[in-house]
């Protein structure tokens, strides 16, 4: 008998075990895993909701910083090579979850976000964030985005004179039908811009020949072969990691 309950006793104390280390591992803090080198932060934008981030901290001090803003259904992840590799070059770098993706599913008071492709609210809070970080140069920051991302990165820049340098990947002329970017490349002016596609994009490659069109100075362009969209054109394309890395080198630091 006593046998009996010493076995049901382990059984019990191990089933506490498993539930806190479920609940440990399922928490919404741990929702995406933070890359080496990386490490989670959060902040709430203006209208209140909780953007969820990974920040690679350069070494030293006056460093350049870039923001990452995803595709669509995706997360901060996509970035995680790319993130580690532009830190180790000396920028500081701010990955995030934009509104309902990732850990970003939440308002400070704890109501639902969902996904939308108007993000400036979230752009803003990033960059003021990341200008926030100790070493930071505050007015030598540099945008990097895919598809949607690439238009909200595009539309803030064109407003925001702190914004040194952009990277569109599978930009668009007007996806969803809300998101001009044509007006905000001509008001970017001459800063420096480097906008790639693939030539399967149809739409991706319009936008960057568009853009040379109302953007001639400071504007570079890539079209590769059948390399997919946004963030996938990573792993398709192994030069755009180096050219990536060498355009914000030499117009960010």
């Amino acid at each position: 008998m006593k046998r009996v309950m010493i076995l049901g006793l382990f059984f019990m104390l191990g089933a506490a075990a498993v539930s806190r280390v479920d609940t440990e591992r399922y928490s919404p803090h741990q929702g995406i895993a933070v890359a080496p080198g990386g490490e989670r932060v959060s902040f709430t934008t203006a209208d209140g909701v909780v953007i969820v981030g990974t920040l690679y901290l350069a070494e030293g001090t006056n460093n350049p910083a870039i923001v990452c803003l995803h595709q669509w259904r995706s997360d901060r992840s996509s970035y995680d090579e790319v993130a580690e590799s532009l830190r180790r070059e000396g920028f500081t770098v701010l990955t995030i979850d934009q509104r309902g993706y990732g850990e970003s599913i939440r308002t400070s008071d704890g109501q639902s976000v969902r996904p939308d492709r108007r993000i400036q609210e979230d752009v803003k809070a990033a960059v003021g964030f990341v200008r926030a970080q100790k070493g930071v140069m505050k007015n030598n920051i540099g945008l990097l985005g895919a598809s949607y991302g690439a238009s909200n990165a595009i539309i803030y820049a064109a407003n925001h004179p702190e914004i040194r340098a952009v990277v569109l990947l599978s930009p668009g002329l007007n996806y969803f039908n809300i998101l001009p970017t044509l007006d905000a490349v001509r008001q970017y002016g001459t800063r420096p811009l480097l906008a790639v596609a693939s030539s399967e994009d149809i739409r991706s490659v319009e936008a960057v020949r568009e853009y040379a069109k109302v953007k001639t100075e400071n504007y570079e362009s890539k079209i590769y072969e059948n390399a997919g969209h946004g963030t996938s054109m990573f792993a398709s394309a192994r030069d755009l990691l180096p050219r990536l890395i060498g355009f914000f080198k030499q117009n960010l630091k």
